[in-house]
């Protein structure tokens, strides 16, 4: 029985001694307590410089983009194809203009005729030959020829359909044959060489941003497509709607890729904050209390994890500005913190100094 008691009090004891391995250690403390060893990455805190900027959703629009309507009546005789591209002045569209075409002929050689016998009667209204009713007789009939013919002239002129811009045909409301009236549709002429990517800003930050102001839009939904600019207008007038003011970026696009209502994410510098520290988004740990961080604390010969209550200010995509709460030089966990208790002890696999950085090698490790 003495056996069996022995026996017993030993097997705990064994097992025991066979999980003291893995990633934690034990510390032999007067409380007997298990301290874990976490691997991390840190960012030693140094002053920094934030942008802060505003995310809004932008849309591009085509910085000349019409559809061309006839100002005449008639059969359509030809219409320019799709997708062809053209110039300023370059007819699209040409109606049926025999009867105009006539029309104009009569009309000039009526004021042509007009102008001449003016001519001849003007030598002899001076010469007192003629009476002055009789010249200004002569003299409104040359001006109601003139005015006959130049309206017959624009008739003509109206039946070519010219782009107003260089551009690229891209809609056809008419085809070869049909009857057209005044007013009535007829291409749609879209150039995309410069766009105008346009957001509505919030009211709030009706101070901050304005005209000149730089921009990053980013095209996510089309790969890592990444165009800057500067703000070319910024209205006025408040969308009592949605509270916000709407803004235009105008950016070269020479290259097509950029269509018109292609979305963006369109980052708007507010301000530049200078002599701060900054520190990713996602190092900050939130609880009941608040925001805080993790930050490295020597304890001995080994670093261990101490939870800090911060204050947060700005924020600008990723990174976030620490305004209190830890100073220039603290080492900041900023990877693998969320496995990580008060007094852990740290395994600091990889350090860096500046916040981006940090960010990038974040980015690079879940890539992997």
């Amino acid at each position: 029985m003495k056996q069996l008691t022995v026996l017993l009090m030993f097997v705990p004891f064994l097992f025991i001694q066979c999980n003291t391995g893995g990633t934690e250690e034990v510390q032999n403390t007067n409380n007997d307590r298990r301290v874990r060893t976490v691997a991390v990455e840190t960012l030693t805190m140094k002053i920094d410089t934030m942008t802060e900027t505003v995310k809004v959703i932008g849309t591009v629009e085509a910085y000349n983009d019409a559809v061309v309507s006839s100002e005449a009546s008639g059969r359509v005789h030809n219409i320019a194809p799709l997708g062809k591209s053209v110039g300023r002045g370059e007819v699209v569209a040409q109606l049926d203009d025999r009867l105009l075409q006539s029309q104009y002929e009569a009309a000039r050689v009526n004021f042509e005729l007009a102008e001449d016998t003016y001519r001849r009667q003007q030598v002899l209204y001076a010469d007192s030959i003629i009476s002055e009713l009789h010249y200004n007789n002569i003299r409104t009939q040359r001006d109601q020829a003139k005015a006959q013919y130049e309206q017959a002239k624009k008739q003509l002129q109206d039946s070519r359909i010219e782009a107003p811009f260089n551009g690229r045909i891209e809609e056809r409301f008419v085809r070869t044959g049909e009857l057209i009236n005044p007013g009535m549709p007829v291409v749609r002429i879209v150039n995309t060489a410069r766009v105008n990517i346009t957001a509505g800003i919030p009211d709030r930050y009706a101070a901050d941003i304005r005209e000149g102001s730089h921009a990053t839009m980013h095209f996510t939904g089309y790969g890592d497509l990444v165009r800057e600019g500067t703000i070319s207008f910024a209205g006025n007038v408040i969308d009592t709607d949605t509270r916000t003011f709407p803004i235009e970026i105008e950016i070269p696009n020479p290259d097509g890729i950029l269509k018109p209502e292609m979305v963006a994410d369109v980052h708007i510098v507010r301000r530049t904050i200078d002599n701060t520290l900054v520190i990713p988004r996602t190092a900050i740990v939130r609880d009941e209390s608040g925001p805080n961080v993790f930050v490295v604390r020597n304890h001995g010969d080994r670093p261990v994890a101490e939870l800090v209550p911060v204050r947060t200010g700005a924020t600008s995509g990723l990174l976030t500005q620490i305004t209190d709460g830890i100073a220039d030089g603290d080492e900041v966990v900023v990877s693998g913190h969320r496995n990580l208790n008060q007094g852990d002890r740290l395994d600091i696999q990889q350090n860096t100094t500046n916040a981006r950085q940090a960010l990038t090698h974040q980015n690079q490790t879940m890539n992997r």
